[in-house]
């Protein structure tokens, strides 16, 4: 009887392209463990080219998660605000089995969590400020999936050639704690897209200096491939008559970064910026909106409705949600996506869009809406259902007075994105005490290394895993 010698094929042995079209289908922990099979598929997986592929072709990010990071009052820490990221695989439900807890490696520096802010999530990223209230100096770009992080350096713009002026009685000793006092500080606004021509992801600071008469508004933007700050050209004009609120947010869709703007005292206007070319442009809301004209709060969600750019205009007696399509270039661009009935506009906030036309929204136990001005300390969060107007408790605590301005939802995918040495991230591990930096994937002589290395007082270095 004659016995068959075939030879057993391995998956080392599978043609680079087959090997890369199985490689792209698995979640991101999995290629994890891949990459520390062999040098190849370590080399293979950390290339930008198999990042892309996996980011736009993995099965597993064809519907998103939602991203939502709580701060408010917890009883086991003595009334101190707690901050919490939870990953929601079922928006519609927020239920805690498709829950996942995420620890974030980051500790302000005033100790105060709702200092730092969330202000951008994309492709797997989230984009942070610590001391955002002031002028957006401290960034961080963070990849949760790969506990991998980068820490920005300083901004080119800054109070001192922004035309700030330092009190007499400001010690030395303050202005390093970062308690500066300044009369008229200046503002900034950030704002976090990608750049699809160059496969890059960029950070826009806008500053608003406190003498406009004198100093003009500016922008600057940060390629995290470049690794450095670039001022936007001829972005004065068009920032000179065009206010971002303070209790700003943003969004990127399609290639723009779009914030909330007034334009005087009318709050009818979209700040837009092209992430590709680099320049600024305006969008006008439709004028038949209510109270179209007046000074209206006007934010920009976080999770889209479809893809497109998600609009949220409050009335005195409700929320509208308007959807904007080709780019808002013409007026029947915009579509009225629902209306969301509220209590009191100065106290009610929609935090998030979910699917089938529900609205997560910040609720009070005393059956209240709470939100921008955060009056009741226990609040929880609830699903509006624009069709039946139904509201779902969900049972989870929302954010009172002192953490107001801390709630984010965003849409969110895992990815690879920081995966590649041309990023210079940061990696770090789990621990009983809290993060621990574990490894720096660039040279140590990389001037960019050095910085981020001599400013992370967040983390604990951990020099024997280096």
């Amino acid at each position: 009887m004659k016995k068959n010698h075939a030879a057993a094929v391995g998956l080392g042995d599978l043609p680079g392209e087959i090997l890369n079209q199985i490689l792209v289908r698995l979640p991101v922990i999995s290629i994890l463990r891949c990459a520390a099979v062999c040098k190849d598929w370590n080399s293979l997986i950390r290339n930008s080219a198999f990042v892309y592929h996996h980011r736009s072709s993995n099965p597993n990010n064809q519907q998103p998660s939602l991203l939502l990071r709580r701060c408010g009052e917890a009883p086991s820490t003595g009334g101190e605000i707690e901050e919490s990221f939870t990953l929601y695989s079922d928006p519609d439900r927020l239920s805690s089995s498709s829950s996942t807890a995420i620890s974030s490696p980051f500790t302000p520096r005033s100790h105060d969590p709702t200092s730092l802010r969330v202000f951008g999530s994309l492709h797997g990223l989230i984009c942070l400020c610590d001391n955002y209230r002031t002028y957006g100096y401290i960034i961080y770009v963070w990849n949760p999936s790969l506990r991998r992080f980068i820490d920005l350096p300083s901004p080119t713009l800054t109070f001192r050639n922004m035309g700030n002026r330092i009190r007499p009685e400001t010690t030395v000793s303050r202005m390093r704690r970062g308690y500066l006092k300044r009369v008229n500080n200046l503002f900034a606004v950030l704002g976090f897209g990608y750049d699809c021509r160059r496969n890059d992801y960029k950070v826009v600071r806008i500053v608003y200096p406190p003498q406009p008469t004198t100093c003009p508004r500016r922008a600057e933007v940060y390629a995290l491939k470049e690794r450095r700050w670039r001022e936007v050209l001829h972005a004065e004009e068009l920032l000179r008559s065009c206010d971002v609120p303070r209790l700003w947010t943003q969004c990127f869709v399609d290639g723009t970064i779009y914030w909330p703007a007034m334009v005087g005292c009318k709050s009818n206007y979209i700040l837009a910026f092209d992430v590709n070319d680099e320049g600024f442009s305006r969008i006008e809301l439709p004028k038949e909106l209510p109270g179209a004209g007046e000074s209206r709060l006007v934010s920009i969600s976080e999770t889209k409705v479809k893809g497109l750019l998600t609009v949220l205009y409050h009335t005195a007696t409700s929320c509208e949600v308007l959807l904007m399509k080709g780019g808002g270039a013409v007026e029947d661009s915009w579509v009225r996506f629902c209306s969301v009935s509220i209590v009191d506009p100065t106290r009610d906030k929609v935090i998030g869009l979910c699917r089938d036309e529900k609205v997560l929204l910040q609720k009070d136990k005393a059956g209240d809406l709470t939100g921008l001005m955060g009056l009741g300390e226990e609040a929880e969060l609830c699903l509006y259902d624009c069709k039946t107007q139904e509201i779902e408790r969900l049972g989870l605590p929302g954010t009172g007075f002192r953490g107001r301005g801390a709630s984010y939802a965003a849409d969110y995918t895992e990815s690879l994105v920081l995966l590649e040495p041309e990023f210079g991230a940061v990696s770090y591990r789990e621990s009983k005490t809290g993060p621990v930096i574990r490894s720096v994937n660039f040279d140590l002589e990389d001037e960019h290394a050095r910085w981020s290395l001599k400013r992370m007082t967040l983390c604990k270095w951990d020099s024997t895993s280096v």
